[in-house]
């Protein structure tokens, strides 16, 4: 095995709730994947009502001139295009019209040149909506069974390069619930199965849960990975750290691996080149130095430096508890020294913290040299900016206090608490819990002084 071939499908799905990629930025994208080593792009994003809300109508010429423009892109740089649709939300499952209706859905795109569709029964009720259907058919397994075969057949008939990837309704769990097992044991090993691990969003994929999914399933599972999707409950994250817990042998009990990127595109590219890197060799990948690779090729080498130290305070999400390490280390030695050392070069310490934290948001917002990454974290930083100042406010008035300048230490606490209302104003998800519990505390201190 090279390390290539690890896992046959290395892909990345727009397929995210919130506002599509411009075509722009898709083709940009898919460039992107062929240089990193990707080799399937999934073009399903949610919110494209002509594959999902209006699955029935046909796109308009335009928005379908789009879409084939981007599958002979994809051809041209090696990549296989999936067209995707969701038609679960209506579809009457058992009806010829709707099947036509389905079926005729692709073969534009198989006209186009399209030969990878995507046939999505993800986020829809777990039950039958229809009389019709509840009478047809035993369970909404055997209805999505009963469709899928009738267009693999179909796509059968066209070509035999066709190929097809479900994703089913209960998409995420051990693979032994009833209705994959159900779903999965009627279709052919020719139709690949999305699944996304134990969860919506899984802290860890596992050799052992791929193992299990196939033993029960008799598919190996082709997964959809939640990150760096940051839509919905996600919104205000900015999953731009590596990606992480991952197990170095999934490859052996996948099918492949897909990432499911976020709506600001570039922003995407940090953890998908992290996630490229992962693909291209599991049993060597280091996380750390991919992310550092990531940065220096999206921000650029002059500004990687200061957009690692940013970015140092973004790295939360599903895969990591853990916000701002170096922040949290600089704040507890602070308070070390401080209470057992130095009080005046404690202070001093962490008033640098909190300068370069400002400066850092200063340069970041005016000088990045990709300007399309910058507008994209332009509301993060400005929240790291806001808890800079508030960090500066608080060594102020430490420092102040200890010299025995009340005046001048309530100044700059009305400043901190100033501070602080426009930090927690943002919704953006900046520094985690770690600028609040050391405000707290100083201002818990500040209380008992007074």
């Amino acid at each position: 095995m090279t390390d290539a071939a690890a896992f046959p499908v290395r892909g990345v799905i727009e397929g995210f709730y919130g506002k599509p990629w411009t075509q722009a930025e898709r083709l940009d994208m898919l460039h992107f994947m062929a240089q990193h080593g990707f080799n399937a792009y999934f073009y399903a994003p949610k919110d494209d009502p002509y594959l999902r809300e209006r699955w029935q109508e046909p796109h308009p010429d335009g928005q379908f001139a789009h879409v084939v423009q981007l599958a002979h892109a994809a051809r041209e740089l090696r990549l296989a295009f999936y067209y995707c649709v969701s038609p679960g939300l209506d579809m009457r499952y058992g009806r010829t019209e709707d099947f036509e209706r389905l079926a005729g859905k692709y073969r534009r795109a198989y006209e186009a040149g399209v030969r990878h569709f995507g046939l999505f029964f993800d986020d829809i009720p777990q039950t039958l909506l229809h009389e019709e259907d509840r009478e047809r058919y035993d369970d909404l397994a055997e209805a999505h069974a009963d469709v899928a075969l009738r267009l693999w057949r179909r796509l059968g008939e066209w070509s035999d390069a066709c190929r097809l990837v479900i994703c089913p309704t209960q998409y995420h769990g051990l693979g032994n619930e009833p209705y994959i097992r159900r779903l999965a044991g009627r279709l052919p090993q020719e139709i690949e199965i999305f699944w996304t691990g134990r969860f919506v969003c899984s802290p860890y994929l596992t050799e052992g849960d791929a193992a299990k999914f196939a033993q029960w399933t008799g598919h190996h599972p082709l997964f959809w990975d939640n990150y760096p999707v940051n839509d919905l409950g996600m919104a205000n994250e900015l999953h731009i750290g590596p990606l992480l817990n991952r197990d170095p042998a999934l490859w052996r009990h996948a099918s492949g691996y897909v990432a499911n990127a976020m709506e600001l595109a570039e922003s995407s590219k940090i953890a998908l080149y992290t996630t490229a890197a992962y693909l291209k060799a599991p049993e060597s990948y280091d996380p750390e130095r991919a992310w550092q690779q990531a940065v220096a090729e999206v921000a650029g080498t002059t500004d990687a430096p200061l957009f690692l130290r940013f970015a140092d305070n973004v790295r939360s999400s599903f895969l990591n508890e853990q916000e701002s390490p170096r922040l949290m280390e600089a704040l507890l030695q602070f308070r070390f020294q401080f209470e057992r050392g130095d009080q005046r070069q404690a202070v001093l310490a962490l008033q640098a913290v909190f300068d370069q934290m400002e400066e850092t948001a200063a340069y970041l917002l005016t000088r990045m040299q990709n300007g399309k990454l910058a507008a994209e974290v332009r509301g993060w930083v400005e929240k790291y900016r806001c808890w800079a100042k508030v960090g500066q406010s608080a060594a102020a008035m430490i420092g102040e206090a200890i010299q025995g300048r009340t005046a001048q230490a309530v100044f700059h606490l009305l400043r901190l608490k100033q501070w602080r209302r426009r930090a927690e104003r943002l919704p953006q998800k900046v520094c985690g819990h770690v600028m609040k519990l050391f405000v707290d505390a100083v201002l818990a201190k500040a209380t008992r002084r007074r």
